[in-house]
């Protein structure tokens, strides 16, 4: 490899479009190739966009000594086998949050990916933004003392004529896949695993869950408290509450523009520090270049979002699901199991 790694977009829907500016905005980065369900359509999106070559045929494209990495921006249920056949076919590896629906097909992709010596990593782009960066720098300097508690919360109405995404079962539908890994991932990069969770939520006879709130319990007295929802709105915040004081981010937590640390007891005796960085493009590109850099080196994990980190995630995520049933049922307490 030179100085850029050859990436093929799969998938040609909304996530594909937009962080295709973002991709070209990275300067090791190079989209050489797009791959979609059918030739058309896989043709319509590279005249519509410039993107070199398309494929209606994914394992044609694999067979493309060409491309390097595989960014795969397809349904969350088609991410394991796409990630795990291009795997096998010798390619990187980024796949679009959540990595996979189930917590036994990471670790699958886990072991052979390192089997087979590529890179891989679920495209969490929070966990690369600058501010989230610089955050977990200041609470790791202790400046808010201990963290112990955390809360977030994300969601927004979806009409059922809206996405079908978020309806759709055999899409993957629900709050939990598509805005709850957000939201348990933030607690998870300043809390780690907990001890346990207790969740409750709504679900429908689908098993699309319209709504969860869920309860993370931590060795040494933290807590955390993460909701999600696709039928009322959630403010998209975050803050992290420690033993001398409290981080807050500004504008949505996901893609946070600031955030303020306050220390001491508001409204008196206290003192308020605002830290800002600027995003480059709108949001993606520090973790397309990590993950360029990562790949160009040799490195098969970027320390940012390792494949553990996703696995303790998904552990929590099913536990969550696990517990949902009728509307405002509250579920057993579930403890989460060890790391694998």
């Amino acid at each position: 490899m030179t100085g850029t790694t050859r990436w093929a977009i799969v998938g040609t829907g909304g996530i594909a479009r937009r962080v295709l500016a973002d991709l070209r905005l990275t300067e090791n980065v190079e989209v050489v190739a797009a791959g979609s369900r059918s030739q058309e359509t896989a043709d319509r999106f590279c005249a519509e966009t410039g993107v070199p070559r398309g494929y209606g045929d994914y394992e044609a494209l694999l067979q493309d000594e060409g491309i390097d990495l595989v960014y795969i921006c397809t349904p969350h249920p088609m991410h394991f086998d796409y990630a795990r056949r291009a795997i096998l076919a010798g390619k990187h590896v980024l796949v679009e949050k959540p990595m996979v629906m189930a917590l036994g097909h990471a670790t699958q992709l886990r072991d052979l990916a390192a089997a087979r010596g590529v890179f891989l990593m679920e495209a969490l782009w929070t966990k690369f933004n600058p501010n989230v960066r610089r955050a977990l720098a200041v609470v790791a300097e202790g400046r808010i003392g201990v963290p112990r508690f955390a809360q977030t919360g994300m969601g927004f109405p979806v009409a059922a004529t809206g996405p079908k995404r978020f309806w759709d079962p055999e899409l993957g539908g629900g709050a939990l896949w598509d805005l709850g890994v957000y939201t348990l991932s933030i607690v998870h990069a300043f809390l780690g695993a907990p001890r346990a969770v207790r969740a409750l939520g709504e679900l429908q006879d689908d098993g699309v869950d319209r709504w969860e709130a869920a309860t993370l319990d931590y060795d040494g007295g933290g807590v955390a408290l993460a909701a999600s929802s696709i039928v009322f709105a959630v403010p998209p915040s975050a803050s992290i509450g420690g033993t001398k004081g409290t981080l807050v981010f500004s504008g949505p937590f996901f893609s946070p523009t600031a955030f303020t640390v306050t220390l001491g007891r508001p409204p008196g005796d206290s003192s308020i520090e605002e830290f800002s960085e600027p995003l480059e493009g709108v949001g993606y590109v520090p973790m397309f270049r990590a993950v360029s850099e990562t790949v160009l080196a040799g490195d098969l994990e970027h320390p940012f979002h390792p494949v553990s980190d996703t696995i303790e995630v998904l552990q929590i995520m099913e536990a969550v699901r696990d517990q949902l049933g009728p509307a405002h049922a509250h579920g057993p307490v579930a403890h989460v199991p060890a790391n694998n």
